[in-house]
């Protein structure tokens, strides 16, 4: 089983965020599961949720990896939905699991974030790194890919080295 956990946030199977998956981790082992794959309910204070949702059996996967990559498009200058969905589940984690929760600590945590615009919007990584700090996680960083550019095969590799950095694959 790899190091790496991708999850991908988009609503699309094969759209530019699945490309740039693709593209940033040609020759890197990694598993990931997708979000639009998945049934799970948002989170509830009462903490009922029926039978069919999947939440406990998906994010537990999350603890077989050392590295977890969270992938989504820029949605509305957030987050995609489906990524926000699970980061509110995690406080399943911090209330009701703790000891599951616990298991987070120590995993390093990065952002893959696609969209149109030529930069990332202001305070876009702020939930990733606070949610990583909250749980003990170690944030190692973002890239940014923009959708609409051409990315050169110089720095598809610089941004692969650099992304990869601290992992020994």
């Amino acid at each position: 089983m790899p190091d790496i956990l991708i999850i991908n946030g988009s609503a699309r199977l094969n759209g530019n965020t699945q490309k740039f998956i693709g593209k940033l981790t040609e020759e890197i082992a990694f598993d990931q599961l997708n979000l639009l794959e998945h049934y799970f309910l948002p989170y509830n204070y009462e903490n009922q949720y029926p039978a069919e949702d999947s939440f406990e059996t998906f994010a537990k996967e999350i603890l077989y990896h050392k590295h977890l990559i969270f992938a989504t498009p820029v949605y509305w200058y957030a987050m995609s939905g489906r990524m926000k969905n699970l980061f509110d589940r995690l406080t399943d984690w911090v209330t009701l699991n703790k000891e599951v929760g616990r298991n987070l600590k120590g995993k390093t945590v990065q952002l893959i974030a696609v969209g149109t615009d030529a930069n990332l919007p202001d305070g876009f990584t702020t939930p990733f790194f606070m949610t990583a700090n909250y749980m003990e996680m170690d944030y190692k960083g973002h890239v940014y890919f923009n959708a609409d550019d051409t990315l050169s095969e110089e720095k598809l590799i610089e941004m692969r080295k650099s992304f990869f950095s601290f992992i020994s694959t």
